[in-house]
Formats: C-alpha cells, structure tokens, sequence
C-alpha cells in the first residue's frame, strides 16, 4: 500500500485555506478500503500490513480536526445491486471486481475502526464519486462551506473522483496525501501529481495540524495551547 506525498511546493498559507469553518470530507474507495471498510480489503494481501499505520494517520488528524471544531462528513458507499446501473456492472465484470459488496446493513459497508459521532453526518454514495447522485452539496450549501479537506482510498478512484467533481462545482479542494492510499505506487503518485497540478492542494497530515494550530479561533486557540 503506498501513502503520502513530497509536495511540489511549499503550502505556506494553506491556513488561510482550511480555517475551523471547513469540512473534513473522508472519501471512499472501490478497491482497497471502501471508505476504509472491512469487506474489500481481500483484494491486496500488503494492504492488510500497512493498514494500521493508515487507521492510525488518520485517526489521529480526526482528532485534531475535532478539537479543531472542524465537523466530519463520512462518506459511505452502498453497493447494493439495485443502485448499479448497467456501465458500473459492465466494468466491474470486466475487471474481475468481487460482487456483490459493500451491501446495506453488512459488515462489508460499516466504517472500519474509525468511529464517528452522532452529530457528524453520513452521506451515501452508489457511485465512485461522494457528489454523484447524492447529498452532499446540498448539504455543504446548507452550512456554507466552500473549503474541504479530503481523505480516504484509494487516491486514484472514488477520492480522485470526489475532489474533481467538487473543484468543478467551485470547492477549494485539499487532499491530505497521508491519509489515503493506493494499492499500486504508480497509480497512487500519479493522482497526486495530477490533484496538485490541476485541482488543488496536496498535503501531508502535519501540515494540517500546523495549520488549525495557526488559525485564529477560539477553537484552534484552545489547541494550540494544548498541543504546542
């Protein structure tokens, strides 16, 4: 599994960016993790390795991002066949993708090891992207929320396609490298470069904590006296 990222250029003022009245989006995946769940994670022996440096990452920025008084959008992915219409059937047929999976109520789609709280809000997803077809916009819209800090697997399917329709709908849109992954280095590195080049900022799990540390709220006031 292969996670993080040497940013291109410095991300000095990326907390200007993502102050405390920014969302932090968890984006999920089809093929290694499903929104960090349980039931894909046969497809790569690796990843059941590096996993829990992954779950730990990022467990430990969310909750930073809490402290920060940042509020968590989980994003979940429900496959159920009903939701999958012909083309997203064809190409998993093609690729050899287990189904079915990630079904309503099983343990395949519970959110693995990381727990949310009962006020952060779930959005479902059928498809690769977290705004397809779905809440979410509406929802940022309802809160004001322009700026969004995503993380999640794998880097270069549904988290590639979640901040690409959001840049496109007018987010500012970060992805905090180190809490997502790809099964393939390649595959992996590329979407990174390409995010960076094309959409927005890449940024390792550090950079976000500096940054709520120099955020001036009240929120992040409080952390930086805590933490610093």
């Amino acid at each position: 599994m292969w996670r993080g990222h040497n940013p291109a250029r410095s991300h000095a003022t990326l907390h200007e960016r993502i102050r405390a009245d920014g969302w932090r989006i968890r984006s999920a995946a089809n093929r290694i993790g499903q929104d960090l769940k349980r039931k894909l994670r046969w497809r790569e022996p690796d990843v059941l390795a590096d996993s829990h440096e992954l779950l730990s990452t990022y467990a430990a920025l969310l909750v930073i991002d809490r402290e920060a008084g940042v509020l968590v959008i989980f994003i979940q992915a429900i496959y159920d066949p009903q939701y999958l219409l012909a083309p997203m059937c064809e190409r998993d047929l093609h690729v050899g993708a287990r189904m079915p999976r990630c079904l309503m109520g099983s343990w395949g789609a519970d959110f693995h090891v990381v727990a949310r709280r009962a006020n952060e809000p779930v959005v479902i997803k059928h498809r690769y992207s977290a705004f397809a077809n779905s809440e979410l916009d509406d929802l940022l819209k309802r809160h004001g929320i322009r700026n969004l800090l995503l993380a999640g697997v794998g880097t270069y399917t549904c988290a590639e396609s979640t901040v690409r329709d959001a840049y496109f709908i007018d987010y500012y849109v970060t992805l905090v490298a180190d809490c997502c992954a790809g099964a393939a280095e390649r595959d992996h590195r590329v979407a990174l470069e390409r995010f960076e080049h094309d959409y927005g900022a890449v940024v390792n799990s550090p950079d976000v904590i500096e940054a709520w540390q120099r955020s001036d709220t009240p929120a992040t006031r409080s952390l930086a006296t805590r933490t610093g």
